[in-house]
């Protein structure tokens, strides 16, 4: 991967926002500079001492995040929200395949990707109905007969 130099100074040094960095190129981020700035961004999210090994995992977390607020920005949706998590799940299926430059265009120049995304966000069928799930015994499969 070409490396670009982050003017963001961080205790987390440049391995992490290398790592970052591939991450958003993995979901779609074609655009390296872009996928630079992404990473610094949710390098900022960070808490200034995480605990020690949790490092990746709160930076992948800090990624999701902040793709759930472009997200809920560009289609307007409540955070956090079902709607929210169907719209990522969509997006991340590859339903717009330009998502970095429809989700990050300005206002207004991405109407038919987002009109796209909002049609492939998946509504709960049968909607969801709270209960209790009575309890079942379970038995080995190689134990039924």
């Amino acid at each position: 991967m070409n490396t670009l130099r982050s003017s963001l100074a961080t205790p987390f040094g440049p391995p992490l926002l290398e790592r970052l960095q591939a991450y958003w190129m993995a979901l779609g981020v074609s655009d390296p500079n872009l996928a630079l700035a992404l990473s610094e961004q949710t390098l900022r999210r960070l808490p200034d001492f995480p605990e020690e090994g949790e490092i990746a995992a709160r930076a992948i977390i800090a990624a999701g995040e902040l793709l759930d607020d472009w997200l809920a920005a560009a289609l307007g949706l409540p955070r956090p929200s079902p709607a929210l998590t169907a719209a990522r799940a969509a997006l991340l299926s590859g339903i717009v395949p330009e998502w970095p430059a429809a989700l990050f265009a300005p206002p207004g120049a991405a109407g038919i990707a987002l009109e796209r995304l909002r049609a492939a966000i998946a509504e709960p069928t049968p909607a969801p109905s709270p209960g209790s799930m009575p309890a079942q015994r379970i038995e080995p499969l190689w134990k039924r007969s």
